[in-house]
């Protein structure tokens, strides 16, 4: 049976080579073992792993279809990314996101299906999980007679919060072997037990992403493939949104956070004055010694034309608050539309109520004609959509420039063509934002 099942994903794997050349590279950039101790087929550490039962059950028509669902799946490197907490969760976000861009005829249901919405369609990863976990219901610590927890029946995949553990594993796995050797008929296109079980995160989301976590050189093996595609247009059936969001796997997720620590630390200044307090490194207490005070002056600019919107707002001027807690004494504040709004403010302590002036169009040629004009700041900060001519770089080349966008998908859209003035990185959509960062 063993041999049967491999023969059989063989055969459809086979077809790839000329019609999809990215999946059957990403596919064969795995090593495939039966293994018969779990009940459907998984991904993990570099190994696609299958129960030969399950195989068995599937027509050719849903088997291709579940082996296109874990090549997207590798593909997209959602076993190889950060470990989320709630393995159930995690596995739901998965297929909600493969099932958005296949639309495959395995039993997983669409976003719109799940949320009601069709604004859901065709996200990622992070997003769906993080919308999953919200629609979770608090923990209760109500149970039932025999100690159990009151839940821990429930089946269902989409919407639940813990997996149902692999507690049953032996009796599945003995059902399964039982039901191996009882099926001779020809595998149909109709739902089998196997299948559902493999759609629903409550039987076996645990068991298939026991092992998923980071792996930094795997993700760096499946980016060459990528980038091969790219250059060789071998992509096959990919295209529009599914490639757009492969090639947005090649570039690392920006923290925002971690770019403003490194951005502060590059433009801190030093003065050197004498003191007594410490002793010349050559003479002693004789002479006076020196101290060296870091420092900075830091610009933000701040865009309130009309395209920005009041909670984007909100978190521009948390990020200015932000900065307090890496030790920048003072933040000189300034606001733009398509011209300087206001003077500039100095900031010396978060501000829990802003006034904001402007809401017109956003030209991005005035705050730099401005630095150019006080070019004593060691850090120029420009917050906004991006959604605006592309300026002349600034005759200032001593003031660095940091561009942060509102989402990750206006830096992907508009910072290309602004790169060569400065940083670039964007703010997290689920990052949490103080309510009194804005009036």
């Amino acid at each position: 049976m063993k041999t049967f099942a491999r023969h059989r994903i063989a055969r459809i794997v086979e077809k790839w080579l000329l019609v999809e050349p990215l999946l059957l590279a990403t596919w064969t950039s795995h090593a495939l073992v039966s293994e018969p101790r779990i009940q459907t087929i998984r991904v993990q550490r570099g190994r696609i792993e299958y129960n030969p039962s399950f195989i068995e059950q599937l027509s050719d028509r849903l088997l291709e279809a579940t082996l296109r669902f874990e090549a997207l799946r590798i593909l997209l490197k959602h076993p190889y990314s950060r470990r989320q907490a709630h393995s159930a969760i995690s596995y739901d976000a998965s297929n909600l996101t493969l099932q958005e861009y296949l639309q495959t005829e395995l039993p997983f249901p669409r976003a719109r299906d799940v949320f009601g919405d069709r604004s859901y369609d065709q996200q990622f990863l992070e997003f769906y999980y993080h919308q999953l976990l919200d629609q979770q219901p608090p923990p209760e610590a109500t149970s039932s007679p025999d100690g159990t927890a009151s839940g821990a029946g429930k089946a269902g995949g989409m919407g639940t919060g813990e997996a149902a553990p692999a507690s049953g594993s032996t009796e599945s796995e003995s059902s399964e072997a039982e039901l191996a050797t009882a099926t001779t008929s020809t595998p149909s296109d109709s739902p089998t037990d196997l299948l559902l079980v493999y759609t629903d995160s409550t039987l076996s989301g645990v068991e298939n992403t026991d092992q998923w976590d980071q792996d930094e050189l795997l993700s760096d093996r499946l980016d060459e493939l990528v980038k091969t595609a790219q250059a060789n247009n071998s992509w096959g059936s990919i295209g529009g949104k599914l490639r757009e969001q492969i090639l947005a796997n090649l570039h690392p997720k920006l923290d925002y956070r971690a770019v403003l620590r490194k951005f502060r630390t590059s433009i801190l200044s030093q003065q050197r004055r004498l003191t007594r307090m410490k002793p010349n490194r050559r003479y002693g207490f004789t002479y006076m010694g020196s101290r060296r005070d870091f420092t900075t002056r830091l610009l933000f600019a701040i865009d309130v034309s009309g395209s920005m919107g009041t909670e984007e707002l909100r978190q521009g001027f948390s990020v200015v608050n932000r900065f307090f807690n890496y030790g920048v004494p003072t933040i000189d504040v300034i606001q733009f539309d398509a011209q300087l709004t206001t003077d500039v403010m100095t900031f010396r302590r978060a501000q829990r109520e802003v006034e904001l002036t402007g809401r017109g169009g956003t030209n991005f040629a005035p705050i730099l004609a401005y630095l150019d004009d006080h070019r004593d700041y060691d850090g120029l900060i420009i917050y906004t959509d991006g959604y605006a001519p592309c300026p002349k770089p600034p005759q200032n080349r001593r003031t660095r420039i940091l561009w942060l966008f509102v989402s990750e998908e206006n830096y992907r859209s508009c910072y290309p063509k602004l790169q060569h003035i400065g940083q670039g990185a964007y703010l997290k959509t689920n990052a949490p934002i103080p309510k009194s960062a804005l009036s």
